[in-house]
């Protein structure tokens, strides 16, 4: 096992949300990591995880022809991470930032 998705793996045992949350948080950390390791970005720790990271991983998913819709609930799991590794600003808060739609109205 990748030492990023270890500690993934680590810090998703906060029991904290339903279990469709969690396990979709798991799934989408999982990928990120194996799409980081891709990259080229091997040896990554969760600690070391920064913003030319996230824009990294968007910048693939983008090339993937993902959705916005896909794109924004995988940048809400790595906000998650951010929060949870002690680093909420290197994702930063607004999609539209990463040219993902337009943002939304409340």
């Amino acid at each position: 096992m990748r030492q990023l998705h270890f500690d993934l793996l680590r810090l998703l045992d906060d029991r904290r949300g339903s279990h469709a949350s969690r396990r979709a948080r798991r799934y989408v950390l999982a990928q990120a990591a194996e799409t980081l390791h891709g990259l080229g970005y091997g040896g990554l720790r969760a600690r070391g995880f920064k913003g030319r990271h996230v824009d990294a991983l968007v910048a693939e998913w983008r090339r993937q022809g993902l959705s916005d819709g896909t794109v924004k609930n995988r940048l809400a799991h790595l906000r998650w991470l951010a929060r949870k590794i002690g680093k909420p600003g290197i994702v930063r808060k607004d999609n539209a930032s990463y040219g993902i739609g337009p943002p939304c109205a409340t």
